[in-house]
């Protein structure tokens, strides 16, 4: 397993910071309330204008170009169009599978957004709101449609795999403090109390069955060739223990890599901290933990605190540099990568850090 792959964040799933222009007008900073506070024919045109322009034929020849193998592409629990007053988006993924086919590509299918969100992130569908894990005909809901998704896609040649969660946020990472007090609110602030109410961090015994259950709806239709692929809920080392049984086939653990939570973790912005962090502290977990999955890092970039404190443009490009060898050096402890994301629609000064069809340049 051999992956250089990239991200389609912000196509399906939306994020604000990544197509701002959809949410003018308005004061949401999630679709949840982007659904809802925009007149319904004004949505579904704008989000038809953005699925059919975002991602076109010349970006799959583009990625092929450039060595990528796989891509990841996050999608919303309402892809199929049956949850109001969402608009499905199906036809798109469906032509994300044949553009891949032709230009021999392939996709791992991303569970990115599920009803109530898994993590109170933006990217997770409402701000602040963490209660899907809490609402039992929720989670059926998303074991129902991995399965249809695993029906509808397991013989394509296109399928490199299917991952049933984004980023779960757990108690092995918040502890016993009530959500209320998680920092993630302070990130992510929720619109009211009314539509918080009832959140709460994942159970990790929780979400280890549910990837067990996930994983029997889904690979049934897989062909052997395919994969599952778990998020280790931003606790790498905790899953040694999880699927070693001989019924588990090729189960692939993600961790998502960012210079930025690092820096939150208390390192220091400059190069030699960062190498040291990755050196130090990175490799020995990415090195244990193949011993049990092979690992892929389904997220990173070359943002950083230390490039966005340079003003003089050359000097940035060249932290964009460093940035790179530093990550991807690691990624030689892995199975391979997805870069977040392919494409930013905005002039931030710093999203040339995030965009790949712009960031390629410094990673060569």
């Amino acid at each position: 397993m051999n992956i250089r792959g990239v991200n389609f964040g912000g196509w399906l799933v939306l994020e604000k910071w990544i197509a701002p222009a959809l949410f003018a007008g308005t004061e949401a900073a999630d679709e949840y309330h982007l659904a809802r506070e925009l007149p319904e024919a004004e949505y579904r045109k704008r989000m038809e204008e953005h699925r059919s322009t975002f991602i076109r034929e010349e970006d799959f020849l583009f990625l092929a170009q450039q060595g990528i193998n796989t891509i990841r592409i996050p999608i919303p629990f309402y892809i199929f169009g049956d949850r109001s007053p969402y608009t499905g988006c199906i036809k798109y993924l469906d032509f994300a599978f044949d553009m891949a086919e032709k230009y021999g590509l392939r996709i791992l299918i991303d569970l990115h957004m599920v009803p109530g969100s898994q993590n109170g992130f933006d990217n997770g569908g409402i701000c602040g709101v963490c209660k899907w894990s809490g609402m039992p005909e929720e989670v059926d809901y998303t074991l129902r449609l991995l399965e249809k998704l695993a029906i509808r896609y397991g013989s394509r040649e296109g399928l490199w795999g299917i991952q049933p969660l984004n980023e779960p946020i757990t108690d092995a990472l918040t502890g016993d403090i009530p959500w209320e007090q998680v920092w993630i609110r302070n990130i992510y602030p929720p619109r009211n109390a009314a539509e918080e109410a009832g959140s709460a961090p994942i159970r990790m015994e929780f979400l280890r069955k549910f990837y067990e259950d996930a994983y029997a709806r889904v690979m049934p239709h897989l062909r052997e060739d395919k994969y599952f692929m778990i998020h280790d809920a931003f606790r790498t080392s905790l899953w040694k223990d999880f699927m070693r049984e001989e019924r588990f086939r090729n189960v692939v653990l993600d961790t998502h890599f960012y210079f930025g939570s690092v820096e939150a973790g208390g390192c220091p912005k400059s190069p030699d901290a960062y190498r040291a962090v990755v050196e130090g502290r990175f490799y020995p977990v990415l090195d244990e933990m193949s011993r049990y999955f092979p690992v892929v890092t389904g997220e990173w970039s070359l943002d950083s605190g230390y490039a966005k404190d340079l003003e003089n443009r050359a000097d940035r490009e060249n932290a964009y540099c460093m940035a790179a060898e530093i990550q991807r050096k690691a990624w030689e402890h892995t199975a391979g990568s997805f870069f977040w994301t392919y494409r930013i629609l905005s002039d931030s000064p710093d999203a040339d850090a995030w965009s790949f069809e712009k960031a390629v340049k410094w990673m060569k």
